[in-house]
């Protein structure tokens, strides 16, 4: 929740001397040796002293805490949860006890003021960062859908900012291998050009019994461009892109023995992967004059992945997954805003997006899961209608297609306006309101046979009667809109000039949208149904229940908030410590959460009713010394249920499954100059703890995640352009789940990564 405080505290003259010249909402943070800009293109306050939650990494914190992916910063900020678990497509969030670890996200993401559209591609690797900004709570005024929980804004360097060459090289247990290198080059005195190139790898932390193979191996390999042209004094344009491919093994689920509490290990005969392609480029325009700022970002995201799953996560041949997400993504946003010094700022802006996102999640049941799962159902037809022959499946493995196009787009128009020194001087109020609109579509096709056999009496062989019944056929093509208005309201005090609260409400919108995921679990039984009509005249008393129409079952509501939130930011001593305090209070409707299908062969969203969220977040940022900082970050959350019943067990007043109730992290770092050594220039180290828990992993909060800690550090040595330094993670070796889940009645967690080492070479030039 601060903004590079060490740096702002020790640069107080040279901040207001450096504000002159810049322009209005910018502000230049210092940390020993390095420099960060922060600026918004539409926010009316100063984010300095924004009425609400922010907090900001700057590239040293980054560093000191092997950041490496958006899932790193997690505890860091308070109240932000990301588990690292399944594969780079499973990345959900949670901020203040909202999140969703399924279809759709209640945290946005932006990446140089363009929206990432789902968060199949929020795990990516961070590479060349000026900044990281998260903002808690809704912020649908400025951002609209899916950011009820939050924002997280990432930034990349600007070759303006600095020239040169960065290199380096990772290694590490468990064959981790990390390396990059960038290059940032002023091509004349107003064009800028920076690029960069990575490759990771991982052998594997977990072993897959069935082949005695590393299961969660990864490789991945990437870059990034960025081109910025200072065409006059007011107009620039900047056009970034970036490419990630990624191929790894997912899904290291073990069994979970509830008994002994043990995770046993991984053991699948089935292949489970996820490879990607991401490319995401955008361009930025903006002109700016005295009085105004002026600013269009356009964007396009391409997503091509592959998900390979062993969806009975055993040695059994019961069935398995294959999803295939192709998706193409453009937005537009065009935001005007005052720059002047008068009490009165306002901002403009308007919206507008298109998402192609196509899917074919096809589902094939093997040997084992006929047997199991599909023949049962007509096994046990004599017992209830006598006359009925024996039916038996015949097929040896059953493929069930699924192809969805879910086509979606909108608009919105936003405005906010900040009124400061109202009535009395320190006193302001920022208010705002946006329309939103969006419309989504949904292409269903899919058409499979389940072929039968039929035997009378014991005496005569079974005969073929596929010929009896159709094939199975869905072809639904439905659509929904939603429209929305989300208003905010916040005041702010400035009590002194280095102390000020604030006071804030705020509407947070979620989308609605389709299980895709259901198409499996929908074919199945319309397949069934099909089978049974053709029956009715041998049991006409045969109680065959209709399908339920595709839409009532595949779609669920959007989610939306209420959220309260009081804070004080101040400066207890200046120029060494900074402390923030916030008391914040959601109320949630239509809460948004995973069900498991009947069958067990899926899984679901479905609005659980209403839910609550309330708690307290603390920052403290302390400079000890001139080579000594601390901070520490704690959040607390109580997420329960108010009204929440599934038709088998009323959950009022339990905890919402999967988010913390606490998360801690303290921190140190020290960086010492050494002036009289010939042979070293530079020492630093930094630890960090980060604690997280306790989380609970089911509904009826019989299944729970303790409260657990893990340590990271590192420690090394700079001499001129070289620096070398030994690096640990988890540095304790604790055990612990970070994730859990059922599939057909049976327990299954994920094991978090244990205890890596190694070291790391890097080369600034």
């Amino acid at each position: 929740m601060y903004i590079s405080f060490a740096g702002i505290f020790s640069t107080q003259s040279f901040i207001s001397a450096e504000e002159k010249h810049s322009p209005r909402d910018t502000i230049k943070t210092f940390n020993i040796d390095e420099i960060v800009v922060t600026s918004s293109s539409k926010e009316t306050n100063n984010l300095r002293t924004l009425p609400g939650s922010v907090s900001i990494l700057t590239p040293q914190q980054i560093a000191g805490r092997q950041v490496t992916s958006i899932k790193d910063i997690s505890s860091f900020v308070p109240n932000l949860y990301m588990p690292d678990y399944g594969a780079k497509l499973t990345s959900a969030i949670y901020i203040r006890g909202i999140g969703t670890r399924s279809s759709g996200q209640s945290i946005g993401l932006y990446v140089e003021n363009v929206p990432y559209m789902d968060k199949s591609s929020f795990d990516f690797e961070l590479m060349d960062i000026q900044r990281i900004e998260v903002l808690r709570g809704p912020q649908g005024t400025l951002y609209g859908r899916n950011a009820m929980g939050g924002i997280i804004n990432v930034f990349t360097l600007s070759p303006f900012d600095r020239q040169g060459i960065k290199a380096s090289l990772s290694y590490g247990s468990y064959g981790q291998l990390n390396s990059k290198v960038s290059g940032y080059a002023k091509l004349s005195e107003n064009v800028g050009l920076s690029a960069g190139i990575f490759y990771d790898r991982c052998d594997g932390f977990l072993t897959n019994a069935y082949n005695d193979e590393k299961i969660d191996n990864e490789e991945s390999i990437g870059g990034n461009l960025k081109l910025q042209w200072k065409i006059s004094r007011q107009f620039t344009a900047s056009y970034s892109a970036s490419y990630e491919y990624i191929d790894q093994g997912g899904f290291p689920y073990g069994p979970y023995d509830e008994k002994t509490d043990k995770i046993a290990p991984v053991n699948m005969n089935d292949e489970s992967s996820y490879k990607r392609s991401l490319l995401n480029n955008n361009l930025s325009l903006t002109y700016q004059n005295e009085k105004i700022l002026l600013t269009s970002v356009t964007g396009y995201q391409y997503l091509d992945d592959d998900m390979k799953m062993d969806q009975d996560f055993s040695d059994s041949s019961i069935f398995v997954l294959n999803q295939l997400q192709t998706q193409n993504a453009f937005t537009e946003e065009i935001s005007i805003k005052s720059k002047t010094d008068r009490n009165y700022q306002w901002s403009f802006g308007t919206y507008g997006f298109y998402n192609k996102l196509n899917i074919e999640g096809p589902v094939e049941f093997k040997e084992d899961g006929i047997k199991s799962i599909l023949q049962p159902v007509f096994g046990n037809l004599k017992e209830y209608y006598p006359k009925m022959p024996t039916l038996t499946i015949t097929n040896e493995s059953l493929y069930i297609p699924g192809d969805f196009k879910t086509p979606s787009c909108g608009v919105a128009l936003y405005h906010q306006s900040t009124c400061n020194n109202l009535f009395t001087k320190g006193l302001s109020i920022t208010a705002g309101i946006r329309l939103d609109y969006e419309k989504q579509e949904l292409e269903y096709d899919s058409e499979a046979k389940m072929n039968l056999s039929m035997q009378t009496n014991p005496m005569t062989p079974p005969r073929d009667i596929s010929n009896m019944y159709p094939a199975s056929v869905i072809d639904e093509k439905l659509s929904q809109d939603f429209r929305q208005v989300l208003p905010k309201v916040s005041l702010k005090y400035e009590c002194t000039p280095r102390t000020f609260t604030y006071l804030s409400v705020a509407k947070g919108y979620k989308a609605g949208g389709y299980n895709v995921q259901m198409s499996a679990d929908i074919m199945q039984n319309q397949m069934q149904y099909d089978v049974m009509n053709a029956f009715r005249e041998m049991a006409p008393d045969l109680d065959i229940a209709a399908c339920k129409p595709v839409k009532e079952v595949i779609s669920y509501k959007p989610e939306t908030s209420w959220n309260y939130e009081a804070g004080i930011r101040s400066e207890l001593i200046k120029s060494r410590l900074h402390a923030e305090l916030t008391f914040f209070y959601m109320d949630v409707m239509d809460l948004q959460i995973t069900k498991f299908v009947e069958s067990g062969s899926g899984r679901y969203l479905s609005n659980a009713g209403r839910a609550e969220s309330y708690g307290a977040e603390v920052s403290l940022r302390a400079i000890l010394s001139d080579e000594f900082t601390a901070d520490l970050n704690y959040g607390y959350t109580h997420a329960i249920f108010r009204d929440y019943n599934n038709e088998k067990e009323d959950f009022k007043g339990n905890y919402i499954p999967y988010a913390p109730q606490h998360t801690l992290s303290i921190g140190a770092q020290y960086n010492k100059l050494l002036h009289n050594c010939r042979i070293i220039d530079r020492i630093f180290a930094s630890a960090q703890c980060n604690g997280t828990g306790k989380i609970y992993w089911d509904e009826a909060n019989e299944l729970s995640q303790p409260f657990h800690i893990i340590v990271n550090a590192q420690a090394g040595v700079r001499k001129g352009i070289v620096s070398a330094n030994l690096w640990a993670r988890n540095l304790t070796d604790t055990d612990y789940a970070v994730f859990y889940f059922e599939s057909f009645d049976k327990p299954f967690m994920q094991k978090g990564k244990p205890l890596q080492f190694g070291a790391k070479v890097s080369i600034a030039l």
